[in-house]
């Protein structure tokens, strides 16, 4: 894949940068800070995606030193996913996690508040940006945790679920955005054009990550739009009792409906939303790597539906 393969001494730089200030910090935290990071980027799926993000996006904008301000903001998004990632399972598994990763949390936190600063300068609407990015994010979070958490009712706010609130927690990729697009002063149909693709793919990655990880957030209790799908059929066709689901039903509801393969249908077409939301921009990285999601979301739909109706025609037979 070219949008990765071109990018190897990039991510190196990168890694390199991170890992040198997280070691120059004083033990136990520069032990606490690797040891996360050496776990962190092989589990984390999409780690390098996220990582290169500001190199595929720096195409599309000019100014100069393009190379040393993408090295700074992709350092950014690093910061900005261990921050994120810390914050997700504190809140998602508090008794599991060590709770001394706050204080990792704090100063990844910090440096990315650091690089900013230090490249787009003191700038009061660029500091109004930043807070209302932050402001979403965390708005997106505590209402996930306070609206869809599943006590076993289905409530108004989870059948009316808001499937793109939750690309506002991508909040380590908007940054990036946001400090290219006073780098450049762009205009304000660039300034949506962007913001637009970064709601189509936060809510393209949300929709297809739903499907992908139904179980572990049916078992966490963590309710998204597949799951209340599949939740609302089973209760409304009387198959269980309200509050009494358990993994098998939600199985048989996805067999027995077409609800994963429409919520990756939806994931496509906000794909191909962020797609055609840049198109008239020179960026042949991110275009590549968006064209290639939605070819790997586009397949996922034929591998369930076809999954589907042979585990229903073995049934019937």
């Amino acid at each position: 894949m070219i949008f990765f393969d071109d990018f190897h001494k990039e991510i190196n730089l990168v890694l390199t940068d991170v890992y040198s200030f997280i070691g120059s910090l004083e033990k136990p935290i520069s032990d606490l800070g690797i040891s996360f990071l050496d776990k962190f980027k092989v589990s984390m799926k999409g780690f390098n995606t996220f990582l290169l993000f500001p190199y595929w996006l720096s195409e599309g904008f000019d100014i100069p030193d393009k190379e040393d301000i993408s090295r700074k903001l992709s350092n950014l998004d690093v910061y900005g996913i261990m921050h994120l990632r810390i914050i997700d399972d504190i809140l998602d598994n508090p008794e599991k996690i060590d709770r001394n990763l706050l204080l990792l949390s704090n100063i990844s936190e910090f440096k990315m508040y650091e690089i900013c600063f230090k490249l787009i300068g003191r700038n009061e609407n660029f500091l109004k940006d930043l807070e209302d990015t932050l402001t979403h994010f965390s708005n997106a979070v505590l209402y996930e945790k306070e609206h869809y958490s599943y006590k076993g009712h289905l409530t108004e706010e989870m059948k009316n679920f808001n499937y793109e609130l939750m690309a506002r927690k991508a909040f380590h990729l908007r940054i990036p955005i946001l400090s290219y697009l006073y780098l450049e002063e762009s205009d304000e149909r660039k300034r949506n054009d962007f913001f637009s693709m970064m709601e189509y793919w936060g809510t393209s990655m949300q929709l297809f990550n739903d499907v992908l990880g139904w179980k572990d957030d049916f078992t966490s209790c963590q309710m998204t739009y597949p799951l209340v799908k599949a939740i609302g059929y089973l209760e409304d066709e009387n198959l269980v009792d309200k509050g009494k689901v358990d993994v098998m039903d939600i199985a048989a509801a996805f067999i027995e409906t077409d609800i994963l393969e429409n919520t990756l249908e939806l994931s496509l077409n906000y794909q191909k939303s962020a797609i055609e939301s840049i198109k008239s921009y020179n960026l042949f990285y991110l275009n590549r790597y968006f064209e290639d999601s939605a070819d790997k979301i586009s397949s996922s739909i034929d591998k369930f539906k076809n999954k589907r109706e042979s585990v229903l025609k073995d049934i019937l037979n």
